[in-house]
């Protein structure tokens, strides 16, 4: 029988390259496919309940193969999609996949990835859409080497991902250590070692399947992150291992009230409070806590936009213009932020009490965290804020008018910045175009679509113009460009039936493996849109080596080149469609080259809210 991949269902399709025209003897469905050591593959017609005994009165051992086992433990931890750069261990899958298919058994969808980067990019995405672990299989050689920079973004960012990848073809010298007991296994040394919170090698385990286990359930125990497991190639021929159970992780860290109520005393006790969210919508319940103490304490929301934090149109979320509000702090809650400055906005004041709550408060893998914290709680924000909300409605309800005063002042502080953004996007200048395009894009995008934002220059832009729901828009401080395209792959794979758009400047754009990651998603029946900020220098239209239009044209690509707002919506809607016909798209969208994040204009009058900082912290109440 000719095993075909376009045969099986469209939402359950093994990857061309990893099943492709495999041989499989006829049988029917209750036939078991008998293949081990000491009996030649044949197909015996035996209820599976009687297999083993079956297999056993022909004198042969166990026929699961660690390849067939690795395909069952990966679909019971929750992965879905197994992200694959080809190399050696291809063969072994094929044979896992197929057999799968044919049994009926459940497995996850192998996705065909030709490089390293978007391998891991993708599967960075596709967390951020479906909430589920990861996994990404790489090649021995030099597999690794490509992963360094994506994989610490991706574990910076708590991705919950295990990479498997090979011991570059020392599996022969380490047989005799797999009695090695488990609880012996040393890291084994390479270049992620130092990225990720566990780094194990399945030559030395005396279980590997439960070692592998063990790298699902570290990766996804918060702090969540990346896992490195070595996995050698003679391996997934050898005979399964005794079948191994899930390691669920731990429940998330409830808060200390104590602490909380020690926070909310600072919290009514300030004059100024300001609240910097970073994370805090990873968890879609956590948004309306977070809009629910702003307004109960009367603060500002300084939104970091990893997640969307706060829904759209919100009257205290102050994006990025925030320069007077910080000044003027004198107590900073910091939720979820894993940075000990305010992008755009530099270091926090000195004289402000600073307040945390994080599942990870220490930041042991960040150097530069040395903020003097005054209260921290390592708890989950989605936990922690309605007790918080609770125990400040309490304290300010004395003082309910001294709120109700510094909400108002704020809020109309705010509504002012707010109608600049407004204005920047309707106006014609040409330090303004990026504002104008981006909210066209905002209003001519379908309301379900997603978005995956990498920008650096104009990163001001897109948090003042791009107001999505949310769940819908999903940015990444990267350790190097280039995430944002392969995450698009990921993040349709999520959630194949909602648009999906790439966000990027050029210089993210062209490192980002265009022709890789469109192949790829060519070949999965993912396609997406990419809207690349094309701000060359000269202008719009000038000559560079780095032509975003011809790149995207032939790694196979449909483009459209735009340079003014009013044809967006047109180009949007032509491109969009493009995509659901099966193509990936760019926008080319031409800009005036800047120097900085934001091209110089006069600096607005002082407002009631500024004033000068002292040199020293408020004492403690």
């Amino acid at each position: 029988m000719r095993v075909n991949p376009l045969d099986f269902p469209r939402d359950h399709r093994p990857d061309r390259a990893i099943l492709s025209e495999i041989d499989l003897p006829e049988r029917d469905p209750t036939t078991i496919l008998i293949n081990c050591a000491k009996c030649s593959p044949q197909a015996v017609s035996v209820p599976v309940g009687e297999r083993d005994r079956e297999h056993g009165r022909q004198g042969g051992s166990s026929v699961r193969t660690a390849a067939a086992e690795l395909v069952t433990v990966l679909h019971d931890e929750g992965i879905s999609h197994l992200f694959v750069n080809p190399g050696m261990h291809t063969a072994p899958l094929r044979q896992a996949f197929a057999d799968a298919e044919a049994l009926g058994v459940p497995y996850p969808q192998p996705v065909l990835c030709v490089h390293e980067h978007v391998a891991m990019a993708a599967a960075h995405g596709h967390h951020l859409l479906s909430g589920a672990p990861q996994a990404v299989m790489v090649h021995a050689a030099t597999g690794r080497l490509s992963l360094e920079s994506v994989a610490e973004n991706a574990h910076r960012n708590r991705v919950p991902v295990t990479v498997l990848c090979g011991d570059g073809g020392q599996w022969a010298s380490t047989l005799t250590e797999r009695s090695v007991p488990s609880d012996q296994i040393a890291s084994e040394p390479g270049i992620l070692v130092t990225t990720g919170k566990l780094a194990a090698d399945l030559a030395r385990a005396g279980d590997p399947g439960a070692l592998l286990r063990r790298a699902f359930q570290i990766a996804r125990t918060e702090p969540t992150g990346l896992t490195r497991v070595a996995l050698p190639v003679g391996l997934l021929g050898e005979p399964a291992g005794p079948p191994s159970r899930r390691l669920g992780p731990p429940r998330p860290p409830a808060p200390d009230l104590g602490a909380l109520e020690a926070m909310a005393e600072l919290l009514a006790a300030a004059d100024w409070p300001l609240i910097l969210a970073g994370r805090v919508g990873r968890n879609l319940a956590s948004v309306h806590h977070l809009a629910r103490l702003a307004e109960t304490l009367g603060a500002p929301v300084v939104d970091v936009r990893n997640n969307v934090n706060l829904p759209p149109g919100h009257k205290l979320n102050a994006g990025r213009d925030a320069h007077d509000l910080l000044e003027r702090a004198d107590a900073i809650l910091l939720l979820d932020v894993d940075v000990p400055c305010v992008p755009g906005l530099g270091k926090l004041p000195a004289r402000a009490w600073l307040l945390q709550i994080d599942v990870d408060c220490v930041k042991a893998d960040w150097p530069g965290w040395t903020l003097p914290i005054e209260i921290a709680v390592t708890a989950d924000t989605q936990l922690a804020l309605p007790h918080l909300v609770s125990l400040l409605a309490d304290r300010l309800s004395p003082r309910r008018r001294r709120v109700q005063d510094r909400r108002a002042r704020i809020e109309r502080a705010l509504r002012a910045t707010h109608t600049a953004w407004a204005e920047r996007a309707a106006s014609t200048a040409l330090e303004d175009r990026g504002d104008a395009v981006l909210a066209e894009l905002n209003r001519s995008l379908p309301e379900d679509s997603v978005i995956l934002e990498e920008v650096a220059l104009g990163l001001g832009s897109t948090i003042r113009q791009l107001q999505r729901p949310p769940g819908h828009l999903f940015r990444s401080r990267a350790a190097s460009p280039g995430w944002s395209i392969g995450a698009a792959l990921g993040a349709r794979l999520a959630r194949p039936s909602q648009p999906v758009v790439a966000l990027c400047d050029d210089s993210a754009f062209a490192s980002a493996l265009p022709s890789a990651a469109f192949w790829s998603a060519h070949r999965a029946a993912a396609p997406f849109l990419t809207v690349v900020l094309d701000r060359r220098p000269g202008g719009p239209g000038a000559g560079s080596d780095q032509d975003v239009a011809a790149m995207a044209r032939a790694s196979g690509a449909d483009v459209a080149v735009v340079s003014s707002p009013g044809v967006v919506a047109e180009t949007l809607e032509r491109l969009l469609a493009t995509t659901r016909d099966g193509v990936c798209t760019v926008m080319d969208v031409r800009l005036p080259a800047v120097q900085n994040d934001e091209p110089s204009r006069p600096r607005r009058r002082r407002t009631p809210l500024t004033s000068a900082s002292t040199a020293t912290r408020r004492p403690l109440p």
